[in-house]
């Protein structure tokens, strides 16, 4: 049978470490009171010796042999030698083979089996009767009559089964049993946190994502249940993000394939007028919004690869300043173009170690996104702000209006756009700012300035986890 439940499996191991325990015990103990036992018996024997030949000596040196007179004598002894030995039974067997007992004794039937040589003169042997338990005895072999005769001794073992059982295994087992009493309760809490995680991961297995394990101690159950909430918020996220991903790029792609169609149906009508000047616009604009369909899947897909990839990947050293100065020479044409007031402050030391293409990827839509939103003859600032852990970008445009705070919350939402907002774009610029910043273990943020908006964005000047690797 296959135990499927750990506080089964705890309860299965408890009983089996007692029940080992108990055993172990009881052959330890029986060894030990058997060589105790054997110890009492060879200090004992001198004793017994002493007390056979003294109480026995009278009637072991007469001549005369085995007489009626010697054998009466011999059984008004075997009584008081039965009771200072404490014996269960005391006879002798006499030089010619016969049994000579107290007078009110008597013998049942027996075998009675050598065991061990403990002395010239003295075995151990196990008397055996189907009237009387098992005993222990004593054969002495002594001087009798001129020949050898045999006193043979059966009492009581030293240290009997049923007392080792009383007095050994009864309070062991108690004890053992009160320990049970004490730790499965302490197990039976421990686990309930297990299979309160237990639930919670079930019911998010069938799809309840917002369902969190309540983490009570700081052990490792307790470790393991903020480990399971943080890996459910981040499924729940991603999940979260893939359907209103789908919901908004449904809603994106509808627009330009809209006008695809309008321009396909507008060339093909002007293809049957024979008006091929027309159709040479059409077909401009279907390359348009082609072009444009394009770089909307192209930032779909760098979002999408930055929400799925939690590792940064390779890190190197990035100057800020270098990187600012070299976006500005890049959009010159579009400053020029808008007649576009740019105003620069950069700040000693901008050095920060992180991944570069992410880093430029970032700023540049910033930049960007100041210059597009920008109207002409407006004014744009770029500034850095650093100190010993972190460099700041700040980056202010003209704009008609202010946002509010929650615009300024959800414009880094990918696809959000400021209320009213007809000039073309994604609208996945600022998500993947806030997507870099959130990886580079930075932040980026956007707040009201008179006359427009200013941009935020601070990242560390070393990263934590590239810190670590370096420690």
């Amino acid at each position: 049978m296959q135990l499927k439940s750990i506080s089964a499996k705890l309860l299965a191991t408890f009983l089996f470490i007692l029940a080992l325990s108990l055993a172990f015990y009881v052959i330890l103990f029986s060894i030990t009171m058997h060589r105790d036992a054997e110890r009492s018996i060879q200090r004992s024997i001198p004793m017994i010796s002493s007390l056979l030949t003294t109480e026995l000596a009278s009637v072991a040196q007469s001549s005369d042999g085995e007489t009626a007179e010697n054998t009466a004598a011999l059984k008004k002894i075997m009584p008081k030698l039965q009771e200072i030995l404490l014996a269960e039974y005391v006879w002798i067997i006499t030089p010619d083979g016969s049994r000579i007992t107290g007078e009110d004794t008597s013998i049942p039937d027996h075998t009675l089996s050598v065991v061990k040589n403990l002395d010239d003169d003295v075995q151990l042997a196990v008397f055996r009767s189907v009237y009387t338990d098992q005993l222990q005895a004593l054969k002495f072999s002594i001087p009798f009559w001129g020949k050898k005769a045999t006193v043979v001794i059966a009492q009581q073992p030293t240290w009997p089964s049923h007392k080792i059982l009383l007095d050994f295994l009864i309070p062991t087992a108690g004890t053992g049993l009160l320990i049970g009493m004490i730790v499965l309760p302490l197990i039976s809490r421990t686990l309930r946190p297990l299979k309160e995680l237990e639930a919670a991961v079930i019911n998010f297995a069938t799809g309840d994502l917002s369902k969190r394990a309540v983490p009570v101690h700081n052990d490792e159950v307790g470790r393991l249940s903020r480990t399971f909430n943080i890996m459910a918020d981040n499924l729940e996220q991603m999940t979260r993000f893939r359907h209103e991903l789908t919901a908004n790029i449904s809603h994106e792609l509808r627009s330009p394939l809209t006008r695809i169609q309008m321009s396909e149906e507008l060339a093909f009508l002007s293809c049957e007028q024979q008006n091929y000047q027309n159709v040479k616009k059409h077909l401009n604009a279907v390359r348009t919004e082609v072009a444009e369909l394009d770089g909307l899947i192209e930032e779909i897909l760098r979002l999408s690869k930055l929400e799925l990839n939690t590792q940064i990947g390779e890190v190197g050293a990035c100057d800020i300043t270098n990187t600012l100065q070299r976006l500005i020479r890049k959009n010159a044409p579009i400053i020029e173009r808008k007649k576009l007031t740019v105003q620069t402050e950069y700040s000693h030391d901008c050095v920060i170690t992180c991944n570069y293409p992410m880093v430029n990827l970032a700023i540049s839509n910033l930049v960007s996104n100041a210059l597009k939103f920008s109207p002409e003859r407006g004014l744009v600032r770029i500034a850095t702000i650093s100190d010993s852990t972190t460099v700041s970008i700040e980056i202010f445009n003209t704009f008609y209006r202010n946002l509010t705070y929650t615009e300024q919350v959800a414009i880094f939402e990918p696809f959000a756009r400021a209320e009213g907002e007809n000039i073309p774009g994604t609208g996945l610029g600022l998500a993947l700012v806030a997507k870099v910043a959130e990886q580079h273990e930075g932040r980026v943020s956007t707040h009201n300035r008179v006359g427009g908006l200013l941009f935020r964005l601070t990242l560390p000047r070393v990263l934590a986890s590239h810190k670590q690797r370096k420690a």
